[in-house]
């Protein structure tokens, strides 16, 4: 990989860890591995060899950036790794670190190539296999849900033979595929989990129902990429169920949990088991103008799109606007929020078409096409619904240097495209999509003064 790609898929990386409130912490041993919840383990399991030689499948995805191999013995166990090729990974190539002590060793690696990876052991002794990666796919954040709230997974007991449900997180824009299983501490399969995606809104969230074994467990997530290479995560907290009957464990006695407007009881109905393709609404056609004013001055962007939705459920269509390029230190003042919209046919469940734009949902039907209609407007706009005008919000853009960033912006003659993204869509950030037009933020923000926009109180 050229110094570019990899400093895209760093930047990416670095992204993705702000997004979701991670960092990642290289750790070798079963024991350290439960000091960090969102960890993206491939591979986490304990075993032993007498004479046998085993052989570990790590799957990798497209996107990854770092790939790390730890193995954890007591006696003598010979490690060596095979790439997707079927050859041993050669220790000496310069993106290849290899640090070893008496008991542990680790091999770390840049830009791995896509594919099925193999730990191979040999030897014999008791062993801890720990993979882990950092690239722009990652699941995490489990939560449950109890009687008492919801837990995270270092904090939740559940009793065996009882039923839970969980939460889990996902960056949807690179899964094309996805299922869940309980595996043991030696990575052998307990049971598959019945699931669905939460919200078809939303292809990043997963509702669990798990039902609690006799014995200790992980949760593990697998299935395709959107290139479709095979990928997997381990959650690394190792779950020890509770002899007794737990107390967040559900009672006649328990207040409803909900989510989407659903009990939970009511949206474990429709839970399946088995891989499942990651459902997401198709734009079928889209285009962008400059929007006008009454006055017919330039304002903003004009989005108009159509859609088909795979199933019935509830969408939140949410279009978003960004600059495609941000210079050094940007104040931000040109990403675009919506200011109003429409769709046509109107949704059945909708009582108003901006009820659909701004952060609410619908019900919308699998063999109908909806058209939207979308006015964007800057971030550094606001319009008072009861004055009926816009005034321009700049106190933000007051601190040191911000404010000589943000009139570089608003005043900026060069012309930009803005990058589109339509949440819960096939044009949710996979591949960069552009508006087709190009824009000068110049003319908005004289647009603006010609309206009369002044400071908002």
């Amino acid at each position: 990989m050229v110094l570019k790609e990899v400093l895209r898929s760093f930047f990416v990386f670095m992204t993705v860890l702000g997004m979701i409130g991670f960092y990642y912490l290289a750790i070798p041993s079963a024991a350290n591995a439960q000091d960090d919840p969102n960890a993206q383990y491939i591979t986490l399991l304990n075993g032993g060899l007498s004479s046998e030689p085993r052989e570990i499948e790590v799957p990798v995805e497209v996107g990854v950036l770092r790939l790390q191999f730890s193995v954890q013995f007591t006696d003598k166990i010979n490690l060596a790794i095979l790439t997707p090729l079927g050859e041993t990974l050669a220790l000496n190539e310069p993106i290849v670190t290899v640090n070893e002590t008496k008991e542990r060793r680790t091999i770390a690696m840049w830009d791995p190539r896509p594919g099925v990876w193999k730990v191979r052991l040999s030897g014999s002794g008791r062993f801890t296999v720990a993979v882990t990666a950092q690239g722009d796919l990652y699941i995490c954040c489990m939560q449950f849900f109890g009687r008492n709230g919801v837990y995270m997974m270092d904090r939740f007991q559940p009793a065996r033979g009882t039923k839970q449900q969980a939460q889990v997180y996902a960056s949807g824009f690179n899964l094309e595929t996805i299922e869940f299983d309980l595996i043991n501490e030696q990575g052998d399969l307990v049971s598959r989990l019945k699931f669905r995606q939460s919200d078809y809104s939303n292809p990043s969230g997963f509702t669990l129902l798990i039902e609690i074994p006799e014995q200790p467990f992980r949760v593990l997530a697998r299935g395709r990429d959107t290139s479709g290479k095979l990928y997997q995560r381990v959650f690394h907290w190792l779950i020890r169920p509770m002899n007794t009957e737990a107390s967040d464990a559900p009672s006649e006695n328990s207040p409803v949990m909900t989510y989407n407007n659903q009990s939970l009881p009511e949206a474990g109905k429709d839970l399946v088991q088995g891989e499942q393709k990651i459902i997401r609404a198709e734009i079928i056609k889209w285009s962008d103008e400059q929007l006008v004013s009454e006055k017919g001055n330039p304002i903003g962007i004009r989005l108009k799109y159509s859609m088909r939705f795979p199933v019935e459920g509830s969408y939140s269509p949410y279009p978003q606007l960004y600059p495609e390029r941000v210079g050094s230190g940007p104040a931000g003042a040109l990403s675009m929020r919506v200011h109003k919209g429409a769709v046509e046919p109107m949704p059945e469940s909708a009582q108003t078409p901006g009820q659909l734009v701004f952060g609410g949902r619908a019900t919308f039907k699998p063999d109908v096409i909806y058209h939207f209609t979308v006015d964007l407007v800057p971030n550094y706009t606001f319009y008072n619904e009861k004055m009926k005008s816009f005034c321009l919000q700049t106190k933000p853009y007051t601190q040191q240097g911000a404010r000589e960033r943000f009139e570089r912006e608003v005043a900026n003659e060069l012309k930009l495209r803005f990058r589109l993204t339509v949440s819960g869509t096939d044009l949710d950030n996979r591949s960069t999509t552009l508006t087709e037009n190009t824009y000068l933020p110049s003319v908005w923000y004289r647009g603006y003064q010609k309206e009369g926009a002044t400071e908002c109180p």
